[in-house]
């Protein structure tokens, strides 16, 4: 049985020796700190729940709303409409609208024919006590999706428009609670999956992966020394700072929303690691601004701030071309969701997100009892023609006809 105490006192100690490149920023100091206090206090088993778990690794959907709350506002909302409906109306706060435009988002967005993938079969395990789950497809259903799940639904999503096979192995540098992992593992007995990240989320996202697949995933105990090649059968979850002893090669590196919170010089030297691992598809979900710059030393913001553009730029510059950049409909946030793919790997035009026909469907000239005169066929509709044609009612059009033909 693994000493989750132990886990987390080595790789506290290994923090204070390894290089400071692999040391927690301006933005993460203050959160490691948090994040043990709430281990402490709170304990693992509940770490979804953590109060500074929102903040640091798991958003949640709303406003956060209580159900006290929400009976409250009802009340209220009653009295100016007696008829308004209270599924309806606790639905609209909790978050739970926005979580099924992201499933359905994912949905629509997935290419099945390129990557065949469960996705409403599967959704996030209540390990670790999670503050909020939707049963998105029914109450009587027990599988239930969360923001962080959803969120790796859509790089995923995003991702099977350029695959040619489905990929079966992936790294990622910041992966939190090892969310990525539950969702391509849980499809996927023979994938491969490795987090590499600070302490305590090590811990944490340790925790949660061998707790759901147990042997399949490496955890950092006594078989894997300090140093040299780690050789992992499958699975693990690993500190940030062994990067370099993990063997590639993989199909996908993934990062969500923890580039942005590095320094620049921190994340090239990340780019260059991943991609002296072989990596075949980057999948990046970061800020097109980057984080708000820190007021002072002890506030929680970056020096300077890494852009989406300036992650794309590295990773070009890295051997990599940019495949596509996804916003709004798919990502609704402050993020861009980019993929890039290593050069010299073979690929397939990308899916359309939406199919466009270029001309129309329907002759409408074809099926006009009455041949068109050839003035009418070389001479188009004026403006004022077209206005009444479109806006008129029927009757006063007819009219109008009749009166221009008596006019001839």
């Amino acid at each position: 049985m693994t000493d989750w105490a132990a886990l987390t006192r080595r790789t506290l100690a290994g923090l204070e020796d390894c290089d400071p490149l692999y040391r927690p920023t301006n933005f993460w100091g203050p959160g490691v700190r948090r994040l043990l206090d709430d281990l402490a206090s709170v304990g693992l088993e509940r770490f979804k729940s953590w109060p500074t778990a929102a903040i640091w690794f798991y958003p949640t959907y709303g406003s956060g709303f209580t159900n006290e709350a929400i009976d409250a506002l009802f009340r209220a909302a009653v009295k100016a409409n007696p008829s308004v409906p209270k599924a309806w109306f606790a639905t609209s706060l909790t978050g739970a609208y926005q979580a099924r435009r992201d499933f359905d988002a994912a949905r629509l967005a997935w290419d099945q024919a390129r990557w065949p993938f469960d996705l409403e079969g599967l959704g996030e395990s209540p390990v670790g006590k999670p503050p909020q789950a939707f049963r998105l497809l029914g109450a009587d259903r027990t599988v239930g999706w969360t923001r962080p799940y959803l969120n790796y639904l859509l790089c995923l999503a995003a991702l099977s428009r350029h695959v040619d096979a489905p990929p079966t192995s992936f790294l990622e540098i910041g992966g939190g609670y090892g969310v990525l992992g539950e969702i391509v593992l849980s499809r996927d007995p023979e994938a491969r999956y490795i987090n590499l990240d600070l302490p305590p989320l090590t811990t944490v996202s340790s925790f949660y992966l061998r707790t759901l697949f147990g042997a399949r995933v490496a955890v950092y105990d006594d078989t894997i020394g300090d140093t040299g090649p780690i050789e992992v059968d499958a699975s693990a979850s690993l500190p940030n700072w062994r990067i370099g002893d993990v063997a590639g090669p993989f199909d996908v590196f993934v990062n969500s929303f923890s580039f942005q919170e590095m320094e620049p010089d921190v994340v090239a030297h990340y780019v260059a690691a991943v991609a002296a691992k072989d990596v075949a598809y980057v999948v990046s979900m970061n800020s097109r601004v980057g984080k708000p710059v820190a007021a002072s030393d002890d506030a929680i913001g970056v020096i300077d701030p890494v852009t989406s553009d300036r992650i794309v730029a590295l990773f070009e510059a890295s051997g990599y071309d940019l495949l596509a950049r996804y916003g709004d409909p798919l990502i609704q946030s402050a993020g861009e969701l980019v993929v890039l793919r290593r050069r010299g790997v073979p690929g397939r035009p990308a899916t359309a997100l939406a199919a466009r026909p270029t001309t129309s469907s329907v002759d409408l000239r074809g099926a006009s009892p009455v041949a068109p005169s050839a003035a009418a066929r070389v001479a188009p509709a004026g403006s004022v023609t077209r206005l009444a044609r479109d806006w008129l009612p029927p009757k006063l059009l007819r009219a109008a006809r009749r009166w221009r033909r008596r006019g001839r």
